[in-house]
């Protein structure tokens, strides 16, 4: 049995957790979201389930993504989440430590590759092999025309940005706040930036 994960993101919201098993097809999609009572640490909820829990803050609960822009950003909690969800979708009683295939965006950091392969070592991976690969070519292609990477893994997680500009209005903001904080007219900055195309 072969399963594909796919992790799916864009900048204001949290990533789609989409999980597909070979011969199945897709058994979970969910929000890689985690609500945890804000005193105690308690987490309470994962995917969907912690979805529904926003707006609860007066009742001291949280709701978190652990990832962005398909990388990691908070390595704890996105053990937890994916541990969470891939027993969910494989059933406790069946999870044995598979070998994992990720599908990473183009130009990840090591820095980042480092995170999201420890994450899923934790999670309970035997290894983790990380490739850049579309998740929509991966989505068009049959199981036989995978790389044999893939093939080779039980499970393979995807990690995709599908919404590029967000991910350079969201820097460019940051950009500006950060301007902002150092004094930096606006203007300024737009002069660097037409300096630098």
């Amino acid at each position: 049995m072969s399963i594909t994960v796919w992790v799916n993101t864009a900048a204001w919201e949290p990533a789609d957790v989409v999980i597909h098993i070979q011969g199945m097809g897709t058994v979970l999609r969910e929000k890689s979201l985690v609500a945890y009572e804000h005193e105690s640490g308690k987490i309470l909820a994962f995917g969907t389930e912690a979805e529904r829990m926003f707006g609860m803050e007066e009742q001291g609960i949280r709701v978190v993504s652990p990832l962005r822009q398909g990388m990691v950003e908070d390595y704890a909690v996105a053990v937890q989440l994916f541990t969470c969800l891939l027993q969910k979708a494989v059933g406790k009683r069946s999870w044995r430590r598979p070998g994992i295939a990720v599908c990473v965006p183009r130009g990840i950091t090591p820095v980042d590759k480092k995170a999201m392969e420890d994450a899923l070592l934790q999670a309970g991976a035997k290894e983790v092999v990380l490739q850049e690969f579309p998740l929509k070519q991966f989505l068009m292609e049959e199981a036989e025309h995978f790389p044999d990477i893939y093939r080779k893994c039980r499970i393979t997680v995807g990690i995709t940005k599908e919404e590029p500009e967000r991910y350079i209005t969201e820097a460019l903001d940051g950009i500006l706040q950060y301007a902002e904080q150092e004094g930096i007219p606006a203007d300024r900055v737009m002069a660097l930036l037409q300096k630098k195309c």
